[in-house]
């Protein structure tokens, strides 16, 4: 049966007016290309759909049937239509998010919101994984886009700067150096650290360990945690400092104080990150919306 959606909208205004010429006029045809199209419907669906008197027209019961039904199939019709043309535009799916929590810290929520107002129907998946974990998930396909540190391309995986900000040290709340407005570098070289362990960031942590190299020490590291959360926790309960991004001074951890510090600091990079292979119209909408955001931070 190779029924037509155009004859569905046909019959259903000879359905509503009971008349074929008032019907004709109001389609812009002539009533006998009308006839002729709803004899076609007829024939396709094998029934009578009008008994036509010279007085009156009237839908058969396989007329009063397809009138329940059509207005149904021509929803579910243009519906899929709406939808696949989302799916083309990337505004409809699902799209696998990763991020540091250095971003989710920061730039992370707008990226979100800015996506979630322009593309409602487009379902986001979102979990926090660091840099390294990210990179190897991108290119197996397990992540559509993921925002990192301080990473670099690969052949797989396309990286675009986004901001950047100082390196701050987190000090214990009660620690003497919170009374400076800035802390000289060289003053943390007898400090105890807490940092990130190197397989979860390895470009980060190689920032954090050639800065004091190059101030003169090496940080003697006491304590690792898996996460911001972790680290600020053990500098909290004192039992070191420890080197973070700015970003995560939005976090106001109660007994942890951030201090900048003096001379020159690197600056850590947040970066949007996505397989270079990926032709997704959402993979591209996220990233337009991620340089958006990170043009305004700059």
């Amino acid at each position: 049966m190779d029924l037509e959606l155009r004859q569905l909208r046909v019959f259903l205004t000879v359905a509503s007016e009971l008349h074929f010429s008032r019907a004709a006029r109001r389609l812009h045809v002539s009533q006998p290309a009308l006839s002729q199209q709803i004899r076609a419907l007829e024939k396709t669906l094998g029934a009578a759909l009008f008994d036509r008197t010279s007085r009156a027209t009237e839908l058969t019961p396989a007329g009063r049937v397809l009138l329940d039904a059509a207005p149904r199939v021509l929803y579910e019709a243009e519906r899929a239509q709406s939808l696949v043309t989302q799916a083309a535009n990337g505004a409809v799916g699902l799209l696998v998010v990763g991020s540091v929590g250095t971003a989710l810290a920061s730039i992370t929520p707008r990226i979100l919101r800015a996506m979630r107002a322009a593309f409602p129907d487009l379902q986001l998946e979102v979990s926090q994984q660091d840099t390294s974990a990210q990179l190897v998930a991108l290119a197996d396909g397990r992540l559509d886009v993921g925002l990192v540190r301080a990473a670099s391309p690969t052949a797989a995986v396309s990286v675009e700067h986004l901001v950047s900000e100082p390196l701050l040290v987190a000090l214990p709340g009660d620690h003497p150096l919170v009374e400076a407005t800035e802390v000289q570098p060289e003053a943390l070289a007898d400090e105890p650290f807490v940092l990130w362990p190197r397989p979860l960031g390895r470009a980060f942590f190689d920032i954090i360990t050639a800065y004091c190299r190059d101030h003169g020490f090496s940080p003697r590291i006491v304590a690792e945690g898996a996460d911001i959360e972790t680290q600020l926790g053990l500098v909290a309960a004192g039992l070191g400092v420890s080197l973070q991004p700015a970003y995560y001074a939005n976090l106001r951890l109660p007994g942890v104080e951030f201090r900048p510090l003096s001379g020159d600091v690197p600056m850590i990079a947040l970066q949007v990150a996505w397989r270079s292979a990926d032709r997704s119209p959402a993979v591209a909408h996220f990233v337009d919306a991620a340089r958006a955001l990170g043009d305004l931070r700059a």
